[in-house]
Parts: structure tokens; sequence; C-alpha cells
């Protein structure tokens, strides 16, 4: 009976210490948790669904508590600067940010962030062709993307382009250009005209008025979408689509027909280094960010169910 009671009492004891074991985590893991902004143009668009699932399953493992800011077009940095400050206000610790266009972002961003860490996403900031701002940068090599799209082209009795290219004074932007340029050259293919999307104008309408040409070539996600969405046999005078897509839409545009190739980054990647990145900063004050350029992959149609491209329709759902 002595010792029944001696392994109750023990058995109970255990009980306590795991109790209080548990209580302890749970209120330290709350008081720890750092809280992470996170500012992307239109944060709302499917074209950040991969993204955004990076970084939720990296915030959980690396204890983060994401804000991912409602935000629509940033049109340059005083857009942004408005979302920083804001955040800063709430008591945020760190951002993740997609850089605002435009050649004063690279000197105002450090100085609105202040002591904030902060971490730059899918493109460096703008600072002129071959340079860069040394800021931390998680995001795709913008460059080899256009570079990838133009040797796909070459050889496929392609004589004219045209050319549909993002907000202007984007690192993205100039990088993609550049790469196609470089890929192009001398392939006997000429670029017979470029348009810089812009959006809320109807790029359908703009893209049928301007002359014919045998590809267009979409280097900004959200044109492709567009293009894409409204192909038929005799769109765009029968010229074939080529682009640069982020979405779960731009494989479905490949699988109809649609589009004939699409480049796409790899997002989801993106999202988790990045909060892996800036979850090392502020555990670790001396800790300097790496940047990482993350994958891309070239679809056509004969791709979409192959185990390669698997990780990356997962990575949409």
């Amino acid at each position: 009976m002595k010792k029944n009671k001696v392994i109750f009492l023990a058995t109970e004891i255990i009980l306590c210490v795991l109790a209080l074991f548990f209580t302890f985590k749970m209120f330290d893991q709350n008081e720890t948790e750092k809280k992470v902004a996170v500012i992307v143009q239109n944060s709302g668009d499917k074209n950040w669904n991969s993204f955004i699932k990076g970084l939720k399953e990296s915030a959980k493992v690396n204890n983060i508590h994401l804000i991912i800011c409602n935000a629509d077009e940033i049109n340059n940095i005083d857009d942004q600067k408005e979302l920083i400050n804001e955040q800063i206000e709430n008591g945020v610790d760190a951002f993740i940010i997609s850089p605002a266009p435009g050649s004063k972002t690279k000197t105002e961003m450090k100085t609105i962030c202040g002591d904030k860490p902060f971490i730059l996403v899918t493109e460096d900031v703008y600072m002129g062709e071959n340079k860069k701002s040394e800021y931390p940068v998680i995001k795709p090599d913008n460059y080899k993307i256009g570079y990838s799209l133009g040797k796909e082209m070459v050889g496929k009795s392609i004589k004219k382009i045209g050319i549909v290219l993002g907000q202007e004074e984007k690192e993205e932007t100039a990088d993609r250009y550049k790469g196609f340029e470089d890929a192009i050259k001398d392939s006997g293919m000429k670029v017979a005209w470029k348009y810089n999307g812009i959006e809320n104008k109807d790029i359908v309408k703009i893209v049928n008025r301007r002359s014919k040409v045998d590809a267009i070539v979409a280097l900004d996600n959200y044109s492709l979408d567009d293009l894409g969405e409204n192909a038929r046999e005799d769109s765009y005078n029968g010229a074939k689509i080529y682009g640069v897509g982020t979405n779960v839409e731009s494989l479905v545009l490949v699988d109809y027909g649609k589009v004939e190739c699409v480049i796409i980054p790899d997002g989801y990647e993106m999202g988790y280094k990045s909060v892996k990145e800036i979850t090392e900063r502020l555990n670790h004050t001396f800790y300097v960010m790496k940047s990482t350029n993350v994958e891309h992959k070239i679809v056509y149609k004969k791709d979409l169910f192959t185990t390669d491209i698997e990780r990356f329709l997962y990575s949409y759902e």
C-alpha cells in the first residue's frame, strides 16, 4: 500500500513538472515571437500565392508572426514609405519588402526602415545597368530569366517580336529585357516594338493595335495572364505568346495552348528563404543576411506532368 502511494505521488509530481514546463514554453513562445511585416505590391493577387505559402510555412518553423500588409499599387518609394511607417508604429521587428520602382529607392529605403532589419524579395532596388545595392535580396536571376526565354525562341522561325515589359525603373524589368536582348543578338530576330505594361490599362487592346509580329514576349506576369486569357486563334495576328508567369493560371494557359512557353520562378522558395534569413538576423544581432537567387523552370505543355514540375504545382495549392 505504502509503495503504491509513493508511485502515485511520484507520478503526480512528474505530471505537475510537465504541466509547468509546457505552460512555460507556451508563454515563452508568445513572448519571443517576432513580428515581421511583408510589403509587396497587390498583396492579395493570385501571383503571390506560392510566395505567401512559402512565407507562412517558414514562419511556423521559425516562430515568426507574419503581417502581410494590404497593399495595392506601389508606384514609387513614397507609396512604400507610408506602409513602412505604419508598421513601425505598430511595433514590427523587421521587414520583407519587394522594392518600389525608382532610382531613389536605394537611398531612402535604409532611412525609412531605420534600425529595423529588412530583406528584399523578387528583385534588387533599381540602380541602373549592372549595378547592385548590396542590400540582402532573395530573388530569381532576372537577367537569366530573360536570357533563357530568348534562347528558347532562337531557331523557331520567328523574325519579328513584340515585347511587353513590367513597370519602368525596376531591376526586374531592366534585367529581364537585357538578358533577352543578349540572347537573341545575332539570331536574325528583331524587336519590332516594346511596351511597358501599366496595370489598369487594356493590354490586349494595346497589343492588337501594334504592328504584326511572329511572337509576343510578356516579361511580366500580369501581362502574360491578360494576353493568354484573351488569346483566340485569330488573336494578335496569329503571334505566339511566350512569357514569365508566377501562378497556376499561367500553367493552365500553357496546357490549353494559349501560351507557347512560360518561365516560372520559384516563389515558394523565395518566401521560405526570406523568412529564414530575417529570423537569423533577429536572433543574432551581428548576423549578415545572405542574398540568394532562387531557381526557375522553363515549361512547355509536354513538361506539365513531369516529376520535375510537381513541387512547383504543390507550392501553388
